[in-house]
């Protein structure tokens, strides 16, 4: 039963409204709606708040929405509250974003409310925490969302339903059936609008309210809205416990990679039981999300536990989801990338210069970092040797000509299959070095390689700096300076995208 006093008691011990709250109603002239703004009316002086009206006109119904908001502009005069309308064309809205219309309707809604929200804190003089959003949800759209949720595949947060608070948004009437509201409209002779489409099944939330819900009602539990409700609260609890431990778990091993997404630590991922785990998921693909503004709302449990099951596979992996994401398994991490992966679209190469010379003591050779000393009489043989040219290599005079040579026929370019290199054992594929060393595919794709043809001269990583660890840094041993080198060839990265190490 619907009694200001029930009401009163569920906006104060939710925290719904404070003292000296503007609150925004979303009245659309429906039983809901309408009733939300008679009783917050018979409150307003009890809780110190201002009320304001928007209504919005989609564009669909014809006579039939301008008929509603006149109704409601009308009603807002009478009850002296202060009434906004927006006009939107619902139908082209949808097609210009490729999305439903009752998906645009939600959007044009909320950013009609936040206009509204901000010109108010504006006008009002107060901060925008104490300007709400009143929406008329009860307790049968609830149990719809729960079931529509659960029937997308959704996990616990889908079974918390529609909360009654929100942020800013809240919704008074969450703890009543819609049963309970017309019968309090009626005993109280309050007029109210029908919208024809709520009793067309063209939506889903329409087959769930018109179809399926009376059929459980009447054949499975005559209290089933109810039922729903309450454990809808039982989830949210749940829900906000994991949702905590989440956050908790990412504040320490979720990293953002500036502009290239968010890095998760994969092996400490995998010790948390499977539910933490999608949770912890979830919480990296909101954050990959809202940074570009965009919600989480058609990611389901399907694409997370693929996540999940990415994390237990084999390295070097990658998975494509909704909002053109992107997950890797690399090894020590899951990677989120969103959009474009910059790794996968490098192009260019960092410029190499080289020099030679024969004044060099042993304990100068350089280890990590972006120059390498090399045995030049070796790689220019082993240059004559692959090309078939003749050169004189202890020629002083051609030292230019030498050096000209070897710029010209060592190939700077990305990793090949079949690339190898010499180690202390013998030959290795490149490509059995990267998996020896644990190298994510990913990072793979950053190596640059100096090479005579497919025999590796010396490969390292791009945009190298001195906390990046990740990645092979390594001449062949073929060329390695020894005791009876004569002369140095001297290989130096320049520019920014091999930065000196300090």
């Amino acid at each position: 039963m619907l009694n200001i006093d029930i009401l009163s008691r569920f906006i104060e011990n939710n925290k719904l409204i404070e003292k000296e709250d503007r609150v925004i109603l979303g009245v659309s002239g429906g039983a809901d709606s309408v009733c939300l703004l008679h009783t917050l009316c018979k409150l307003q002086k009890a809780l110190e708040i201002r009320l304001f009206v928007v209504h919005i006109n989609h564009g669909i119904r014809g006579k039939e929405a301008s008929r509603d908001e006149n109704y409601v502009k009308e009603l807002c005069k009478k009850l002296g509250v202060e009434f906004f309308s927006f006009h939107y064309n619902i139908p082209k809205m949808a097609a210009l974003l490729k999305i439903s219309e009752e998906e645009a309707g939600r959007k044009a809604r909320y950013e009609a409310f936040e206009n509204i929200a901000t010109d108010i804190s504006k006008t009002e003089g107060v901060d925008i925490s104490k300007v709400k959003i009143a929406v008329a949800h009860n307790k049968n759209d609830n149990a719809e969302t729960m079931l529509h949720n659960l029937s997308r595949g959704s996990g616990i947060s889908g079974l918390k339903g529609i909360l009654a608070k929100n942020g800013r948004i809240i919704r008074p009437l969450l703890i009543f059936t819609r049963a309970e509201i017309e019968e309090y409209l009626n005993e109280n002779k309050i007029e109210y609008m029908t919208d024809s489409t709520n009793l067309e099944n063209e939506y889903t939330r329409n087959v769930l309210r018109n179809e399926v819900f009376p059929i459980l009602t009447k054949y499975v539990n005559s209290n089933v809205v109810n039922n729903f409700y309450k454990t809808s609260t039982v989830a949210a609890e749940a829900d906000e416990y994991f949702e905590d431990s989440a956050k908790k778990f990412c504040e320490q091993n979720l990293k953002a990679e500036g502009n290239k997404g968010y890095t998760l630590k994969r092996n400490e991922l995998i010790k948390h039981p499977h539910i933490l785990g999608t949770y912890i998921i979830r919480y990296a693909l909101k954050e990959l999300l809202r940074e570009k503004k965009l919600g989480i709302k058609d990611i389901g449990m399907v694409h997370i536990e693929d996540v999940w099951q990415l994390a237990h596979g084999e390295n070097g992996k990658k998975l494509d989801l909704k909002y053109d994401i992107k997950v890797y398994n690399d090894y020590k991490y899951l990677r989120f990338v969103q959009g474009e992966d910059e790794k996968e679209s490098k192009s260019g190469f960092p410029e190499i210069r080289y020099s030679v010379f024969s004044d060099f003591s042993m304990k100068d050779i350089p280890g990590d970092g972006n120059i390498k000393w090399l045995d030049f009489d070796k790689v220019l043989r082993d240059i004559v040797k692959y090309t078939g040219e003749s050169l004189c290599i202890n020629s002083v005079v051609s030292k230019d000509n030498n050096l000209k040579f070897i710029e010209k026929n060592i190939a700077v370019r990305v990793y090949m299959s079949g690339d190898f290199i010499q180690i202390k054992s013998g030959k290795k594929a490149i490509k059995k070095l990267f998996t020896d060393e644990k190298i994510p595919a990913s990072i793979r794709k950053e190596h640059i390689v100096l090479a005579i043809g497919s025999c590796v001269v010396w490969i390292f990583k791009e945009n190298k700096s001195p906390d990046d660890t990740v990645g092979l840094d390594r001449i062949s041993e073929l060329y390695k300076v020894d005791l009876y080198t004569n002369k140095v060839l001297k290989i130096e990265v320049l520019g920014d995208k091999y930065e000196r190490e300090s």
